[in-house]
């Protein structure tokens, strides 16, 4: 071999070994966000069980499993707030037992509800944060529960007849109030503008602002964390996505006939969706949705936002989450972002929402929030 082959091969060499000894140091400086497994190892046997048990093999959570009791000395309050332009959305805020309004001295987290759900099935999620002494806010997106639905309030239910040679055309005519209208766009707007109302609350540190989200709430909140830094810790429930290239949105065949429709028109078709309850969905949602795009963009989100995602191991709706969540978290610790998976072992998509697979999930999102928020800091007088 050449001298000059030599000092190449030399180089080479030493590229590769400085790669791999930043990437082994990137991956030891996220470990150490990591927090314990333990209450998911204890519990192992218990959620393989409910797994297995019939009164918890369900396509669906429902209503009753929303229930939950308000630990001793946790306060609540109904809130409003605006965005896109003076919507109003809907939130309930958690206050954790001895909560003090003048410190500034608490991180507080916003907790978002999944596709065609509402605010009162995640409450329980809220109210365990605030009990563990982190202040949440549970909402509902816009045209969802409590919220208000913006432009997509009214659907007229029979032609327009109205014509330019009136000035003002009077008439009465069928129409319907549109809600559940699915929009991940506007759902990225609501987290948003969540986010900025726990920053302006009394008591609330606006450095230490955090989000739990899931299902669709977690594709959501992939998009998320690639545009909010404020964002500094977030948990993502039952949702797993690989990284992805970016994409363009083509429009062809039925979708593109659907929209057609819907701009000449103002109506598109709809589809059968919900779980703990029957709703209709726009057609066209599943089209819009792909507006957002957080696989395709991770390369943005800093190393200041620490991101857990709790999958279920059989989610028959996301998908494993060895080809989601796992290689998603692997992506982050090698670009130094703090990212731990923590597996729901046999669930499906829908069982960790309930029994002891709620307290085990509901209490290690604590946990992080803990890790990467803090807990209340004394004021200072």
């Amino acid at each position: 071999m050449s001298s000059a082959k030599r000092r190449r091969a030399a180089i080479l060499a030493a590229g590769i070994a400085l790669t791999a000894a930043l990437t082994a140091a990137a991956m030891a400086q996220t470990a150490s966000f990591e927090i314990p497994t333990t209450r998911m190892d204890q519990a192992r046997d218990v959620i393989i069980a409910q797994g297995a048990d019939p009164k918890w093999k369900r396509e669906a959570t429902l209503p009753e499993d929303w229930v939950y009791v308000l630990a001793d000395g946790v306060t609540t309050r109904q809130v409003s707030f605006y965005v896109d332009g003076g919507t109003r959305l809907y939130g309930k805020l958690y206050l954790p037992k001895g909560f003090d309004p003048k410190s500034k001295s608490y991180p507080a987290v916003v907790v978002g509800h999944g596709i065609n759900a509402v605010s009162l099935g995640i409450e329980k999620y809220a109210a365990r944060i605030a009990e563990r002494g982190i202040p949440a806010m549970a909402i509902d997106y816009q045209s969802y529960g409590y919220s208000d639905s913006g432009t997509d309030e009214l659907l007229l239910q029979a032609p327009d007849t109205s014509t330019d040679r009136d000035v003002v055309t009077l008439k009465n005519a069928p129409v319907k109030i549109k809600r559940t209208n699915l929009n991940n766009v506007h759902e990225v707007q609501a987290f948003r503008a969540a986010v900025s109302f726990l920053q302006g609350e009394a008591g609330i540190d606006p450095n230490r602002i955090g989000t739990w989200a899931t299902s669709n709430g977690g594709s959501v909140t992939h998009q998320l964390i690639t545009v909010d830094g404020r964002v500094k810790a977030s948990v993502i429930h039952v949702m797993s996505t690989p990284p992805g290239a970016p994409r363009q949105v083509n429009l062809t065949g039925p979708a593109l006939t659907d929209a057609i429709q819907r701009v000449k028109t103002g109506q598109g078709g709809e589809s059968d969706a919900g779980f703990s309850f029957p709703t209709k969905i726009d057609t066209f949602g599943n089209t819009r949705n792909r507006d957002i795009n957080g696989p395709g963009q991770f390369d943005r989100v800093r190393p200041t936002t620490a991101i857990l995602w709790l999958p279920a191991e059989r989610d028959q709706l996301v998908g494993n989450p060895g080809r989601g969540a796992i290689p998603t978290a692997a992506y982050f610790k090698g670009r130094g972002v703090p990212a731990q998976v923590i597996v729901f072992p046999t669930l499906t998509h829908f069982q960790p929402y309930s029994g002891p697979a709620f307290e085990v999930g509901s209490n290690l999102a604590a946990d992080w929030y803990i890790k990467h928020l803090g807990e209340a800091r004394p004021a200072k007088r």
